[in-house]
């Protein structure tokens, strides 16, 4: 079985010459790129470097801002038989919190940083040495044998329902997952690139970033996620070359693109082979909007590739078929509330399909771990070789999330926490398990109610909303959390829009100032300490109600 370490010697070896990465600073306005033999030697060093202050098995936190030095940091930690835990520059606006969460459950051994990140790097991590990358000194460095099942770095969670957790990923099933995903996306090796404007310590970006050029040594070409947001068209710009181009976003990217693109001639997306769309619930309404803003770029409208994955399984469980319009599928509303996808009636909500799982099982069960048949809405269930290992120093959660065991005897399974299900051998999500609204019996996915807010006022960007529910004497209260920046009050359209679309009355609607809503590190919602900070500091708070638990 192949590791992280065996692929980039081997690239080193056979196509020293061949670029490898390349990261584009906006900044400074430049592209630099390490070919795969500077990547070894540089991967080298770092290990030699590490070793100094750290042993096998130890803790390594990254704590570089985006760039090259990044991708050196995870795989100097590979060669030197330590755990990577990919996190970012503690400068980063709004993730202190979590920043000191992972390094305090990680208890790492050394720090590696750039030099610019060194003084707030230190006063994280007061205790630890830091090594700077740009110091670092020419060493040759001689890899030891790595088991796969060897860890090769702990993936924190972006904690969209509750504290961040290290998944423990190993070389084993990082490889394993980055084959599942080039087969999807029919990736074709010495053809292709990847690009991509997402943060390397989200599972999503380092994935794609790293992880998908090391199979066949291709190459990545990648951006910081402030170039993306300030002139989003240079993520489209990204690609260089007669290469075909795969890349991935959430879903608010895409219709980012579309309401900030205005020069949409000047692009060439024809080369486009692959935009994954995954993190987030995917909207049929973004991709008829993005597919309509770039049809005349060359965009193919089957370049859109609905996707489902999670840290726990590295990143990717399944995806939509490449070369294959997205599939939306029309079922019956008020069936969908109570569990069970159908052909619509007098009211219809649409679905997208993630597509067939990809070299992994999945299974739909209830919440007593009976396995559902098609067309039913349970919790997902996952098995296979990527499913990581569990979570770093909290056995008691592993055995729960990792170790399920359904009623017919079948198992391990993961349980991902999220709700969906199997319709005609293809995976419909419909939510998060702990997000989900229950009124009056009838369920709720919050991200619907949330789009059809954003439907009423178009001006309210994509996560500057937030539902959920609250519980009260007699049923649960729905909340609903707006970051507000104009002087107009869409607080009566905004009930009356969910009355008409959900049947549901909304207990309070709070206007408040940008920054409110809590994001999870891909920018989306997260509801669950968003609800906190409303009940503790909002709203007046209610008194709790006993209802069956729910797992996860």
């Amino acid at each position: 079985m192949t590791t992280i370490v065996d692929l980039v010697v081997r690239w080193a070896r056979e196509k020293p010459d061949h670029p490898a990465y390349t990261y584009v600073d906006h900044q400074a306005g430049t592209r630099t790129t390490l070919t795969w033999s500077e990547v070894d030697t540089r991967a080298r060093s770092t290990a030699a470097a590490i070793r100094e202050h750290a042993e096998p098995g130890d803790r390594v936190a990254i704590l570089t801002p985006q760039g090259l030095d990044y991708l050196i940091a995870v795989l100097g930690s590979c060669y030197a038989r330590t755990i990577a835990v990919p996190l970012f520059a503690p400068d980063l606006p709004g993730h202190r919190a979590r920043l000191d969460g992972a390094l305090a459950d990680s208890s790492p051994a050394c720090v590696l940083t750039s030099s610019p990140a060194d003084d707030a790097a230190d006063a994280a991590v007061a205790a630890g040495p830091t090594i700077a990358l740009d110091q670092v000194r020419p060493a040759g460095w001689q890899p030891e044998p790595i088991d796969p099942d060897d860890l090769a770095y702990l993936q924190y969670t972006s904690g969209s329902t509750g504290e961040p957790s290290g998944v423990m990923v190993s070389h084993r099933n990082l490889i394993a997952n980055v084959r599942q995903l080039i087969e999807a996306f029919e990736f074709r090796p010495g053809r292709s690139m990847t690009v991509s404007w997402l943060p390397l310590f989200h599972d999503m970006g380092l994935i794609l970033t790293l992880g998908v050029p090391l199979l066949h040594g291709d190459r990545s070409v990648f951006t910081d996620p402030v170039a993306f947001l300030m002139r989003p068209a240079r993520w489209f710009q990204l690609a260089d070359g007669p290469l075909d181009v795969y890349t991935a976003a959430p879903n608010f990217a895409y219709d980012y693109c579309v309401q900030r693109i205005s020069a949409k001639e000047d692009l060439d997306l024809s080369r486009f082979k692959a935009f994954l769309n995954g993190a987030e619930p995917i909207r049929p309404a973004t991709i008829a909007a993005f597919t309509d803003a770039f049809r005349d770029c060359g965009l193919d409208p089957a370049s859109h590739v609905p996707a489902y994955g999670l840290a726990e399984a590295v990143v990717f469980v399944a995806s939509a078929l490449v070369d294959t319009e997205p599939t939306i599928t029309s079922f019956d509303r008020d069936a969908v509330t109570t569990g069970v996808l159908r052909p619509p009636g007098a009211a219809a909500t649409e679905l997208v399909s993630c597509g067939p799982p990809r070299g992994q099982q999945v299974v739909i069960a209830d919440p007593a771990g009976n396995p559902l048949p098609s067309g039913h809405v349970g919790e997902i269930h996952l098995a296979g070789p990527n499913v990581a290992r569990g979570y770093w120093s909290d056995p008691a959660r592993t055995t729960v999330v990792f170790g399920a065991t359904l009623t017919d005897g079948t198992g391990p399974w993961l349980r991902t926490g999220d709700l969906g299900a199997l319709f005609d051998g293809e995976l419909y999500v419909t939510g998060r398990l702990k997000d989900l609204i229950i009124i009056d019996g009838r369920n709720h996915h919050p991200q619907d109610i949330e789009a059809t807010i954003h439907r009423t006022h178009p001006a309210l960007r994509p996560g500057r909303v937030a539902a959920f529910s609250v519980p009260s004497h007699d049923t649960e209260h729905l909340i609903v959390i707006v970051e507000h920046t104009t002087s107009d009050d869409p607080t009566g359209s905004i009930r009356a829009a969910v009355n008409r679309h959900h049947a549901l009355r909304v207990h309070h609607v709070l206007l408040t100032r940008p920054g409110t809503i809590h994001r999870t590190s891909s920018g989306k919602p997260a509801r669950h300490p968003t609800r906190t900070w409303y009940l503790e500091t909002a709203g007046a708070r209610p008194s709790p109600i006993v209802r069956p638990s729910q797992p996860g």
